[in-house]
C-alpha cells in the first residue's frame, strides 16, 4: 500500500497538461561554447603557424553597480574570443588589456584588444 501512495502522484502528474519551457536551444548552446573553439596564441607562436588575419577584436567586462562583481580580464578575453569566432576565426592573439574607472555606464571596466586569426590545421 505504501509504494502505491508514493507512485500515485507521479502517475497523476504524468497525465497532467504541463508545459516545460527552457532556454536550452541550439542558438544558446552555440553562443555559450563559441569561445571554446578559439585558441589563444602568443606573438611568438605566430612564426610557426600558417594563418590569415581577420581583423581586430575587443572584449569588455563592466561593473555597472557597486553590488556587482568587479570586472575581470578573463571575462573581457572571453568576449573577444566570441567575437573572433563570429568573424570565422579559430585563433586570437591579445595585444593588451586596460582597466579604467568612471567610464559612462561602468564604475570599473576592463577592455582587452586582440587580433582574430583563421589558423590552418597542421598537416
Amino acid at each position: 500500500m505504501r509504494p502505491l501512495i508514493l507512485i500515485l502522484p507521479l502517475l497523476v502528474s504524468g497525465c497532467a497538461n504541463y508545459a516545460f519551457n527552457s532556454n536550452l536551444d541550439k542558438k544558446n548552446f552555440d553562443t555559450y561554447f563559441k569561445p571554446g573553439s578559439v585558441e589563444v596564441y602568443t606573438q611568438d607562436q605566430l612564426s610557426d603557424l600558417n594563418y590569415l588575419y581577420l581583423g581586430t577584436v575587443e572584449g569588455q567586462s563592466c561593473q555597472e553597480a557597486s553590488n556587482q562583481p568587479v570586472p575581470s580580464a578573463g571575462d573581457a578575453r572571453t568576449e573577444a574570443r566570441r567575437k573572433a569566432a563570429d568573424m570565422g576565426g579559430n585563433g586570437v592573439v591579445f595585444d593588451r588589456c586596460s582597466e579604467t574607472t568612471g567610464t559612462p555606464g561602468c564604475l570599473q571596466q576592463v577592455v582587452c584588444y586582440g587580433q582574430a586569426l583563421k589558423v590552418a590545421e597542421p598537416k
